[in-house]
């Protein structure tokens, strides 16, 4: 190889170290500019009343100026501890997700009910933000069958709006429901073996009861369980309701003719079925982290 040569070959990877060198100091300098005392971390999750199966809560960081920081500072630059009110270990499942813009989502999962709890945020072992935060009383796990018995209590725990708009646009056309005329009804039209699954749940006194109708029920299993979630986190009014099990909306009558009320995970613009979240949607969330 000629002094040339080698000199190029030199110079291209002195080009390449400082380059590597450069973006290592610009990574360093946008991590050094957050002002982690004055993060800002808030959500349900901070709350012990908020029961569901996997808790959140979020994380913001702010730059030296005030601003929120605006870019990554890394896949998880800060460390979040929970503890319980003996300082002893927790069971949880933990996950922080870096939205890449200055902006963190804290999920947890805990796997036993406790009396307190603390949770901490901690940069270099130094509290960041208005950390640590103590969830007092009951925090109660997935599985406990600890019902809120005032239901107006439990929507101000989870922090429900007064009304959703969609749900009263879909309810409005069933304004006056005779539920022993509209059981017979809804069998009798829709009680096909071969074409059409159906569930029929009664909630009296917070128990469900089930009966299923059609060939392939299988997927009584999604409503199952989101049903029982609820019946373990909160008094359920004594209820009666259809869950069309199938891929494809029921009801096709018009406003005019009297549809009956069938909650559906699929609907039409021709089509009068009340559209609930997919299954999928209601196994994934009762299933985070599990």
């Amino acid at each position: 190889m000629s002094a040339l040569q080698m000199w190029k070959c030199l110079k291209v990877l002195f080009l390449v170290l400082l380059c590597l060198n450069s973006s290592a100091s610009e990574s360093k300098g946008e991590s050094g500019s957050v002002d982690w005392k004055k993060t800002k971390i808030w959500g349900p999750g901070l709350k012990a009343e908020f029961v569901v199966p996997a808790r959140y809560f979020f994380v913001q960081l702010i730059d030296n100026e005030g601003n929120n920081f605006t870019k990554s500072a890394g896949e998880r630059p800060f460390d979040v501890h929970l503890k319980n009110q003996d300082g002893g270990r927790v069971r949880v499942y933990l996950r922080v997700l870096d939205r890449t813009d200055g902006m963190y989502l804290v999920n947890y999962r805990i796997y036993e009910t406790l009396a307190d709890l603390e949770i901490s945020l901690t940069k270099d072992n130094i509290h960041i933000g208005d950390s640590p935060f103590q969830l007092k009383g009951f925090v109660a796990h997935e599985n406990c069958n600890c019902p809120e018995p005032r239901l107006s209590t439990w929507y101000k725990h989870m922090s429900c709006p007064a009304s959703y708009r969609q749900i009263k646009n879909d309810l409005a056309i069933f304004k006056d429901v005779d539920l022993e005329s509209t059981a017979r009804e809804t069998i009798q039209r829709f009680n096909i073996s071969t074409a059409h699954s159906l569930s029929r749940y009664k909630i009296i006194n917070n128990k469900i009861y089930r009966k299923t109708y059609g060939e392939h029920v299988g997927f009584k299993m999604f409503s199952d369980s989101i049903l029982l979630s609820l019946t373990r986190k909160v008094v359920l009014p004594d209820i009666e309701l259809f869950i069309n099990l199938g891929d494809w909306p029921l009801e096709k009558k018009t406003v005019a003719d009297n549809p009956v009320p069938i909650f559906s995970w699929c609907g039409s613009d021709t089509s009068r079925d009340i559209v609930m979240p997919t299954y999928d949607l209601t196994e994934a969330s009762l299933e985070l982290l599990g």
